[in-house]
């Protein structure tokens, strides 16, 4: 591995608002990633049976819960672009809405390279305000989300190695 290999950044993770078309890159890639997927059971009781029989139901959603997106003033004025660290805010506020000329939830797709691809809606969502500027301007804060993934045809695939 060369020195210029091992400082170089690693491909940073997208949103992409699919109503609207806009994305948003992050200025941080989280520091760790929960996937999450609940396997639905009849619980089916057979008499003088010592248990319950399972009989397989449906999967749910996959869900990506606690992802936490830094996002800091300061080193986002030396990156190329807007150094505006309130619209990433504005655009997940934006994702928590449906559509003017819907009542289905926005759909967001994340795409992280090597790691996650996933077209989901946010389900939570939480800003941990950190720092505050002498002005009382936001410097540092955190977006804590929950995306829960949303698809007509489940598709397994790995997408870590790819």
């Amino acid at each position: 591995m060369s020195i210029s290999s091992a400082a170089a950044r690693p491909p940073r993770c997208s949103i992409a608002n699919i109503s609207t078309g806009e994305s948003i890159e992050c200025l941080f890639n989280p520091t760790q990633l929960t996937e999450q997927v609940k396997v639905n059971w009849n619980r089916l009781v057979v008499p003088g049976l010592s248990h319950q029989v399972l009989q397989y139901q449906s999967t749910g959603n996959r869900q990506v819960s606690g992802v936490e997106f830094y996002l800091d003033r300061f080193f986002a004025a030396k990156q190329p672009g807007n150094s505006d660290i309130l619209l990433f805010r504005s655009f997940l506020r934006a994702l928590t809405l449906p559509p003017a000329e819907m009542l289905a939830p926005a759909r967001a797709l994340i795409i992280w390279p090597k790691v996650l691809t996933i077209e989901t809606v946010l389900t939570d969502l939480e800003f941990q305000y950190r720092q505050f500027g002498m002005d009382a301007s936001v410097l540092v804060y955190t977006a804590v989300c929950t995306f829960e993934e949303i698809s007509n045809v489940r598709i397994v695939s790995e997408e870590v190695g790819e």
